[in-house]
């Protein structure tokens, strides 16, 4: 036989095959990171029909969330131990109506403690969880305990006089937030000049709160013709919630037409970071105590948008038909496909990465919600789920708590000094004026080539909004030709989309819409009919999402072990694998077992450990399926 080259012995091939777990390992530990998640749907206690959208107290050793029962006209506010048991009402015999605009008997929902462990902030009106109409009047009060939310001996309630007033003065003040510091009220005020989303410093004047030096966080100053700022100040915005250190604030907003993405805005600067970018309706979310992850709700896994949104267009018109989209969204049918929980890192979306889903598999007829919070120390998520938008009965109950524990975190000690400032660079709300404000027709040129038309007639509450694009390009690669339109006749009855666009360069796609949104049932959603087909690229999509889905697959490991080496030790590496995330990325604080001993996987997805070859090699990780492999024997010659 003839030789054509030198037979590499049994260590030279061991040699190799430990260079190429290692090069595995170092490729996946460049990757972002997956860990452990423990979830545990709380029990609903005996004589309740509900329990939900919950904070922590700030001992971190209770919760308050809103309870329902029987013997409840409306629900109320209780502090509750962790695991949702002992409830004790700190909202029942309040008088609502000392809260301008709070209907008679108002449910208390979505409470948020201060620091203080002595208040709450509350929103009046609405029972937990249920969808508002365009007339929905959204108020705010503060719950007073003494001597503290635990012990709560004697209650009032003082309202948060909004600057704008309500409905009636024909401002919707909606998703009140508080700075972790307690000392600013956030929100976003919904007027016929569109959204702003407003901060302002909670003031006690007497039995009741103002709220002082509102400045409005929104992108504002001349338009011209410059597209960056007709993208900026354009689109529909939301304030969702402040950072945990209280110095930036996170919204939703879009740079693309209809896709609903989640920014921060550090309000010492104004500078502003975009955080998702894939073609997902982003909801609420939150930070971890030390920055370093986010809790995002979102449609991701669900392809709920695409229909909207694929073919990528300036936001320019996109104010009231994504008003109109939201509320499609987020009806009564949809939201269960929209509001998955994700644990994501704080350098947010990038490639496939979108961190974990917490819990996609809540079991049959139960659906995320938000708000989640992190636990004060970082170690925890708190959350709830409905069945639907059924009220629920004690048998049967409507809401529960949910409580995710982080085994791979270090508790955190929060820093006391963190103090949310004034965002100096903001405009007052008495000097701001909203997109919606202009009037007429305008040019935008594109930043590469090209222009568009805009004709702007109306506002938020009724108009009729058009642009023609002529070879438009902001990046010099991709071209957009064609028209499109909408016609709100008010915004309680509908609006029309029209659209006939084409994309071409180096991508190609089109747009041809002809839709109709209409009022939903009770005045809340929306119902569409009509036709829309987009294509980018290699993908088209014509129908619109179906009204139901199939929950997300469960994340599966895969584990990976290297010959033995010098005193029998074996380097083993834990990777997992997510819906929608093409990548294997490593697995931190996985259990492994190789024969008799165990131990965790490292902040690499990696552990070192005594085995010999043919070993049973198994890893498991709260929240994934499990997975199995043997420690290989060295090569022979």
């Amino acid at each position: 036989m003839k030789r054509i080259g030198p037979i590499a012995s049994a260590g030279a091939v061991s040699v190799l095959l430990l260079l190429a777990f290692l090069a595995a390992a170092t490729t996946a530990s460049a990757k972002a990171t997956l860990e452990p998640i423990a979830v545990d749907h709380l029990q609903v206690p005996a004589g309740y029909s509900g329990e939900s959208e919950p904070d922590w107290l700030p001992d971190g050793k209770h919760i308050v969330a809103a309870v329902s029962s029987p013997e409840l006209a409306t629900p109320q506010l209780a502090v509750t131990r962790l695991d949702g048991s002992h409830p004790r009402c700190v909202t029942c015999d309040l008088d609502s109506s000392v809260v301008p605009g709070a209907p008679a008997g108002a449910a208390f929902g979505k409470p948020v403690a201060l620091p203080d462990g002595k208040r709450l902030m509350v929103r009046l009106g609405l029972r937990p969880g249920g969808g508002g109409s365009a007339t929905q009047n959204f108020t705010y009060g503060i719950v007073e305990c003494s001597p503290s939310l635990v012990d709560c001996q004697t209650r009032t309630l003082a309202p948060i006089i909004m600057p704008g007033g309500g409905i009636e003065q024909g401002t919707q003040n909606r998703e009140g937030r508080m700075s972790p510091d307690g000392r600013w009220f956030g929100w976003t005020e919904f007027t016929q000049n569109g959204t702003a989303m407003s901060i302002g410093r909670l003031t006690k004047n007497g039995d009741e709160y103002d709220l002082e030096d509102v400045k409005v966080l929104n992108p504002s100053g001349p338009l011209g013709t410059d597209s960056a700022a007709w993208r900026a100040q354009a689109p529909y915005f939301e304030l969702k919630n402040f950072t945990a250190d209280g110095k930036s604030v996170l919204y939703s907003s879009m740079y693309d037409a209809d896709n609903f993405d989640t920014w921060r805005v550090d309000l010492r600067t104004g500078e502003r970071t975009r955080i998702t970018k894939g073609i997902d309706w982003e909801e609420d979310v939150s930070t971890s105590p030390d920055d370093g992850a986010y809790l995002q709700f979102s449609s991701r896994g669900f392809d709920r948008m695409p229909i909207f949104a694929l073919m990528p267009r300036p936001p320019f018109i996109d104010f009231a038909l994504f008003s109109w989209v939201g509320r499609y969204e987020l009806n009564a049918v949809n939201r269960k496909c929209l509001l998955e929980p994700w644990l994501m890192n704080s350098r947010g979306e990038r490639g496939t990465y979108f961190g974990q889903p917490v819990d996609p598999r809540p079991g049959t007829g139960w659906d995320n919600r938000t708000l989640g919070q992190w636990s004060p120390d970082g170690t925890k998520l708190l959350m709830w789920q409905a069945r639907g938008d059924d009220d629920g009965t004690p048998e049967r109950p409507g809401a529960r708590m949910v409580i995710a524990d982080l085994p791979a975190r270090k508790a955190k000690r929060k820093n006391a000094g963190n103090a949310t400032p004034t965002p100096k660079w903001a405009p007052d709300r008495s000097s701001y004026t909203g997109f919606l404000a202009n009037s007429g027709t305008f040019t935008v040129q594109g930043k590469k080539s090209g222009s568009a038309t805009v004709t702007m007639q109306g506002n938020a509450f009724g108009g009729s909004w058009s642009v023609q694009y002529t070879d438009y390009s902001d990046d010099g690669d991709s071209f957009l030709n064609g028209t499109e339109s909408t016609s709100q006749g008010s915004i309680l009855s509908g609006i029309t989309w029209n659209a006939a666009l084409t994309l071409s360069g180096k991508h190609s796609g089109h747009l041809n819409a002809d839709l109709v949104f209409a009022r939903g049932e009770n005045n809340s959603g929306a119902q569409v009919s009509g036709t829309v087909s987009q294509r980018l690229d290699k993908r088209t999509v014509s129908t619109l999402p179906s009204p139901t889905c199939e929950p997300l697959a469960r994340p599966r490991l895969r584990v990976k072990a290297s010959s033995p080496r010098k005193g029998n030790r074996v380097r083993v590496l834990v990777t997992g694998k997510v819906p929608v995330d093409s990548a294997w990325r490593p697995v931190r604080h996985a259990t492994v077992r190789v024969g008799g001993r165990s131990a965790t996987t490292n902040q690499k997805g990696t552990v070192s450990m005594k085995g010999g070859a043919g070993r049973k090699v198994s890893a498991a990780a709260a929240g994934f399926t499990g997975a199995k492999a043997r420690v290989p024997r060295p090569a022979r010659r």
